[in-house]
Parts: C-alpha cells; sequence; structure tokens
C-alpha cells in the first residue's frame, strides 16, 4: 500500500483505522507478484533436472543435514522454510525431514531462485545449470 502497488480506501471509525481494498486489487497484486519469478518454461526444465539429479543419490525422506549439504545453507534459514511451510516437512524421531520431492519443488519454485542471499553452494549450482547470476 505504501508503494501504490494496490488500490485502496483509508477509512476511518472512531478511533479504528483500516484501508479497505477491493478483492479484484488484491487479487491483481497477488498475481503480479507471483508471476514476476516466474521462469519460462525451458529453464525450469533444465533447473528440475539438475536437481532431480543432484537428489539421486538421497533416500526418499532427506533430512536437514541432507537438505544442508544440497544448499549449502545452514539449518536455521532451512527451519525457517519448514516452519514458514514454504517446504513441507515433518518431525520423525525429533529431526526434521523432508519428502524428497517437497524438497525438489522448493528447489524449482520461484522463492529459491529469488533469494537475494545466496549461498556458494546455490550460486555454484546456477552457474552449472547455467544462465543466471547471483541476485
Amino acid at each position: 500500500m505504501k508503494k501504490r502497488k494496490v488500490e485502496f480506501i483509508k477509512c476511518c471509525d472512531g478511533l479504528l483505522h483500516y484501508y479497505k481494498i477491493p478483492i479484484v486489487e488484491a487479487y491483481r497484486y497477488l498475481r503480479e507478484k507471483e508471476l514476476k519469478n516466474k521462469l519460462p518454461g525451458e529453464c525450469q526444465k533444465r533447473i528440475k533436472k539438475y536437481y532431480e539429479d543432484k537428489l539421486e543419490p538421497y533416500e526418499d525422506l532427506v533430512t536437514s543435514n541432507d537438505i544442508m549439504e544440497i544448499t549449502g545453507y545452514r539449518r536455521e534459514p532451512i527451519r525457517n522454510w519448514i516452519n514458514s511451510g514454504k517446504i513441507l516437512g515433518i518431525i520423525v524421531r525429533g529431526r526434521f525431514c523432508v519428502a524428497k520431492e517437497d524438497l525438489l519443488d522448493f528447489l524449482i519454485s520461484p522463492y529459491y531462485f529469488s533469494i537475494i542471499r545466496k549461498s556458494k553452494t546455490h550460486i555454484e549450482d546456477f552457474e552449472r545449470i547455467g544462465g543466471f547470476k547471483n541476485g
């Protein structure tokens, strides 16, 4: 709203201040945001193939240690991804575990592609895939 990307009406009801945003505007904004980082189909296929090959040696249920090895990110961002629902994870015997397919979905998602502070492994992966720069 501060950047005026959606139309809104500022309302005041006594001491309560609120904004009215038309559903159409909210939907348009969310759709634009979703498409902003969407990759063309060919790039997405290339990325998916790369990560499928990279995940091949791992079990069907990967641990957070495996995810650290695969992505190059530390435990805290991985825990945040799982807790926020970006990666579907479960707790098995007190440890975070993720299905390999769910991790693959995350690795090819626009969110993972648009991480600003990429790990060294993330950057190297994108260089191997080809045609990507940090950021």
